[in-house]
């Protein structure tokens, strides 16, 4: 299971390295979401941390947990504030994006976990 969560993050920081790169020719993506300068260092930030992270078991996790976390508080501000402090902005396609990056990362950091493999010597029971 763990090479499913290294590349998770390896996929994960490569899409976010994409939203960073695209941040800086349109500020709406297909008309829904919203990207700014703000947006595109978090994006950045995640992109690069998701490739170091897919190198390491643990890393992987520990990313896989954090941008859970991260995401799902961005995706519940979201439906209270609309604009933060003018460095983010937040439509529902946003929130409902964050969500749903969030409630994966959860699954991959959290749920997913490394099951042991049976030694040759262990009898079943």
């Amino acid at each position: 299971m763990a090479i499913a969560v290294r590349r998770f993050a390896a996929l994960s920081g490569f899409v976010f390295l994409l939203l960073w790169a695209l941040g800086f020719f349109t500020s709406h993506l297909f008309g829904l979401f919203h990207l700014n300068v703000t947006h595109n260092v978090i994006h950045l930030v995640f992109g690069v941390l998701g490739l170091l992270a897919a190198s390491q078991d643990g890393y992987a996790y520990r990313y896989s947990q954090v941008l859970g976390i991260v995401f799902i508080i961005l995706a519940v501000l979201g439906f209270f504030v609309k604009n933060l402090f003018g460095l983010l902005t937040f439509g529902l396609s946003d929130n409902v994006l964050h969500f749903i990056i969030g409630a994966v990362g959860l699954y991959f950091g959290f749920v997913l976990v490394e099951s042991p493999s049976p030694s040759r010597y262990s009898k079943p029971v």
